[in-house]
């Protein structure tokens, strides 16, 4: 694997900061989230849960983003 290397010190405190930025914004890892998609799509392929299409999420956005402005 490829590793980067400095001379001096500098940048590591920022990586270190937007490491832990990432990780406050985030409810849960990347692997977590396309799992979850996984079993949503699954679930809708089976019938469990109704079907979504792309816009119905451009609507949901629409709504959310009207939501927030209140």
């Amino acid at each position: 694997m490829y590793k980067k290397t400095r001379k001096n010190g500098a940048g590591d405190k920022e990586e270190r900061i937007m490491g832990v930025a990432v990780n406050l914004d985030r409810p849960c890892t990347i692997s977590e989230s396309i799992m979850q998609s996984c079993k949503e799509v699954k679930s809708m392929r089976e019938g469990r849960t109704p079907k979504r299409s792309l816009n119905d999420l451009f609507a949901n956005i629409e709504k959310w983003s009207k939501e927030e402005e209140k």
